[in-house]
């Protein structure tokens, strides 16, 4: 007799999750939300801004903070308010871009084309409802926006992020599901209405835009595009102030050559 299918048992789907549950760590899960909970302006967080930030009671907290610190994860602050992270993280980050191959083939690309556009080219990987940039280049024109490798935009309402979800794979949409739902119903919503505008402009344009929705003056168009790497959606966007980047001379004239650069680095093979 034949064993039935597990995908035919209507305990399946019960029994992942209760795998799932099983070999989940909570104290590492939320250490890693202490650590993720830090923006590129901070400068310096207090234990009560962490707790807020993380949904964490403050005492919960203290622990971890204090166990980040012992592993050199954290620091304390130079005034001695607050905490900021340390230099264990930033090698986890220059380990985990040095593997990146496709940043190396990508940057005079993308230098190229910030220069034509007096814009700022990026290149992006997802980190739950956000996109993080992995490369950046920047025109040399004053307007430029000034953002950084590691920068995050909001999944939903940037460029780059409808172009990501519009992009990504049914597990993709599913992981991004879920991490919303781990906000609140307004987060699941806004990621749903930012894939339906992701796929409604990749019908439209052949990229995804965002024009003042994500910074009231800020404009900017992207295109994602296949890695055959761990992070099997990459994304490409072009941006800067509206003053100076229209809507027209985006699509007109830069959407063209940002979609040829996504088909340049997904025939790359890099990832």
């Amino acid at each position: 007799m034949t064993a039935p299918d597990a995908s035919d048992d209507p305990s399946s789907a019960s029994t992942t999750k209760s795998l799932e549950e099983r070999y989940f760590i909570t104290a590492l899960s939320r250490g890693l939300d202490v650590l993720a909970c830090f923006r590129p302006g901070d400068r310096a967080l207090s234990n009560q801004q962490i707790a807020e930030r993380c949904g964490l009671p403050k005492s919960t907290v203290t622990r971890i903070v204090f166990t980040l610190l012992q592993r050199g994860y954290l620091v304390s602050a130079d005034n001695g308010n607050g905490y900021a992270l340390g230099t264990a993280t930033l090698a986890l980050g220059s380990t985990m871009l040095a593997r990146m191959d496709i940043r190396q083939f990508a940057r005079p690309l993308m230098h190229e084309l910030s220069e034509f556009a007096s814009a700022t080219l990026a290149l992006g990987v997802r980190d739950r409802l956000s996109i993080i940039y992995t490369e950046v280049a920047r025109s040399t024109a004053t307007l430029a926006l000034t953002l950084q490798v590691g920068s995050r935009v909001p999944l939903a309402t940037s460029a780059i992020g409808r172009a990501y979800l519009a992009m990504a794979s049914d597990r993709e949409r599913t992981a991004v599901l879920r991490a919303a739902e781990d906000f609140d119903d307004a987060a699941v919503q806004a990621i749903r209405a930012g894939r339906e505008r992701g796929a409604r402009d990749v019908r439209e344009y052949g990229c995804a835009t965002s024009f003042g929705e994500w910074q009231k003056d800020v404009n900017g168009i992207a295109v994602a595009f296949r890695s055959s790497g761990p992070y099997s959606t990459l994304a490409l966007n072009c941006g800067g102030p509206a003053s100076s980047l229209s809507k027209e001379f985006l699509l007109d004239e830069v959407r063209p050559r940002l979609i040829r650069l996504a088909d340049a680095l997904q025939s790359s093979g890099l990832s």
